[in-house]
């Protein structure tokens, strides 16, 4: 198990929180949970109210969603020290765009949505940061790339 200060390091090393405040960073780690997956649990379902937010530390989560109409799947592995699940940090707890399920044993921190904006908002200038860089990461996604 990884104590505060290993988790504020770590969040300090993901893009979606680096640069942001020592204060700020252990605000975050004080609000994550580790939690330990079996090979084939499904983290989420697409549809599900979009609750927490998810940074793996180790093993391999496969990201599937339908998109449009038809079969067309897409399908991302989730490699360390990814975040997933980000629809968390969206107001209104939107549904899931996918599933996540772990291919093989694993390990996530689990941080809760409505406590990550309520830091985010006692601290506006990490607030913006890293809103800032969640629309880049949504946008990255539904944007094809040239």
């Amino acid at each position: 198990m990884l104590d505060r200060r290993q988790i504020s390091h770590l969040l300090n090393e993901i893009p979606l929180f680096a640069g942001c405040s020592d204060d700020v960073l252990e605000k975050l780690a004080a609000a994550a949970t580790e939690r330990d997956l079996a090979k084939g649990e499904v983290i989420y379902e697409a549809g599900e109210q979009a609750l927490d937010m998810y940074v793996l530390l180790h093993g391999l989560v496969s990201f599937k969603t339908a998109s449009g109409v038809g079969h067309l799947h897409v399908e991302t592995l989730m490699k360390r020290h990814m975040i997933f699940g980000w629809a968390a940090l969206v107001p209104e707890h939107p549904r899931r765009l996918g599933s996540a399920t772990c291919m093989e044993t694993s390990t996530v921190l689990v941080m809760n949505g409505d406590r990550i904006m309520e830091i985010l908002t006692e601290h506006p200038k990490a607030g913006f940061l890293v809103m800032k860089r969640l629309c880049s990461m949504i946008a990255s996604t539904f944007i094809e790339k040239a």
